[in-house]
């Protein structure tokens, strides 16, 4: 919980700054990251002149909206995204430090959901899902797993309960990182074999198989990772038809869905707890 008074005011700002400086490097990472571009050579330059950029202009956020979205050197305006990446990311920042306290969750949590917004806006653009991000997640999904066996002891890491219902419980003996990972990959292997025999075309590429496997060893095979699969679901039918209404798309047109499991992987991890007995109840419990 973050204190309130000036210093918890001061801690805020401080780690809203932060967020947002990391929001700043993932516009980087977004844009060069598929282009097989030095994620840290040359510097950042502006994409109409070609002039390098200063402090003045990478102030994450405040420069934005104090060159009004448009370069310093040349007057020509930028994508407000840029801005948009800095402002969540840095309000991830706070949302991480005020859900799980100041504990290893925290940044684990806050570096997944950093992954997740590569994912969102690297599939949005070119189709492809990155394996170092999706290996990130998974990373912060054994992390997690580590954590449960310094605080609770090898029963809190090894064994872990999943209730179906009031009067349905499994026990699993196994990492709940590497059960999650295996079932959320063959979860989506299995649908996309399905898609591709009913609709006789892909229906689901390789880079969503890994990115569900990753969220699994996040999440765990049980209840979250269902919600999470049909959060992505609800959202992508959602989109889909708000696409095709307004003309964007067609019926047959392909629309990524690794946005859409972005989306949901954000709201799962940060507030799994809250969704899953919701989702679940309008769903599959009654």
């Amino acid at each position: 919980m973050i204190s309130t008074g000036a210093a918890g005011t001061a801690l805020i700002v401080v780690v809203f700054l932060f967020g947002a400086s990391i929001g700043s490097f993932l516009n980087v990472v977004i844009f060069r990251l598929p282009r097989g571009e030095s994620l840290v050579h040359p510097r950042s330059r502006c994409l109409s002149c070609g002039s390098d950029l200063g402090l003045v202009d990478l102030v994450p956020v405040l420069s934005y909206i104090g060159l009004r979205g448009c370069c310093r050197h040349c007057a020509r305006s930028y994508s407000p995204r840029y801005m948009l990446v800095e402002l969540f990311t840095g309000i991830a920042a706070i949302g991480a430090l005020y859900l799980f306290g100041p504990t290893l969750h925290a940044p684990l949590a806050f570096l997944a959901v950093c992954c997740l917004v590569v994912v969102f806006f690297i599939d949005l653009d070119h189709y492809i899902i990155p394996d170092g991000t999706v290996a990130i997640i998974a990373g912060v999904g054994v992390a997690l797993d580590v954590l449960r066996l310094l605080q609770g002891g090898v029963s809190g890491a090894i064994m872990f309960n999943e209730r179906l219902s009031s009067t349905l419980e499994y026990t699993v003996v196994l990492p709940r990182s590497l059960v999650g990972m295996a079932v959320g990959a063959g979860l989506f292997v299995a649908i996309a074999f399905v898609a591709e025999r009913v609709f006789k075309r892909p229906g689901m590429g390789w880079g969503d198989v890994k990115l569900a496997g990753a969220m699994g060893a996040i999440l765990g095979p049980g209840y979250q990772f269902l919600t999470y699969f049909l959060l992505a679901v609800f959202i992508g039918a959602i989109v889909g038809l708000i696409c095709m209404a307004a003309g964007f798309v067609g019926r047959r047109d392909y629309i990524p869905f690794g946005p859409m499991m972005a989306a949901a992987g954000v709201a799962m991890i940060y507030f799994g707890d809250i969704l899953t007995p919701i989702v679940m109840s309008r769903f599959l419990i009654g």
